[in-house]
């Protein structure tokens, strides 16, 4: 009786964590991500030939802002393109930096390993919206990957956790 209540609940709780999340794949530019149901998904590009990219953007669940006290929806999008111009990370970072330097006011980037991946954090101001942002930038088998968190300053450090746990889920194939 007692094992048979133990693999019950083995099934239970198999069953609440598979409906708590779904898996989203990209065979093209082979990746997955574990997406929980909570969040909506607000754009996608599964495979743009012409221009040899693919783009997934999901809002996280709405967020009171502390400072202006308006409901705020975080965004998690990956990215992920071929350029023949990028052959290692540090171009890809050298190439993602000229895009967006015009309008940092703070960044700290970190190489977490040698191989692929760089972790980018910073602050930057666009006309009537200051945002701060983590990205991880990998380059893998030719693809250029950017998995960013994008939020206010004030909701960064509430969804930042949520992000992390989504980025240690993460796969490239």
């Amino acid at each position: 009786m007692s094992k048979l209540f133990l693999v019950s609940l083995v099934v239970l709780t198999v069953t609440f964590q598979s409906c708590g999340s779904s898996t989203f794949k990209n065979i093209t530019y082979s990746y997955r991500a574990k997406i929980p149901t909570d969040w909506n998904l607000i754009g996608e590009i599964k495979t743009d030939s012409v221009k040899n990219f693919s783009s997934v953007e999901w809002t996280l669940p709405k967020l009171i802002s502390e400072s202006s006290g308006n409901e705020i929806e975080n965004s998690i999008e990956i990215y992920a393109y071929k350029n023949a111009g990028i052959t290692n990370i540090e171009e890809l970072l050298a190439y993602e930096k000229q895009k967006w330097h015009t309008f940092l006011l703070d960044v700290d980037i970190t190489l977490l390993d040698s191989d692929n991946t760089w972790q980018i954090v910073n602050t930057s101001k666009v006309e009537s919206f200051d945002h701060k942002s983590k990205i991880y930038l990998i380059f893998k088998n030719g693809i250029c990957y950017r998995v960013q968190y994008v939020s206010t300053p004030d909701t960064f450090d509430r969804n930042l956790a949520v992000f992390e746990k989504f980025f240690d889920a993460f796969e490239i194939k």
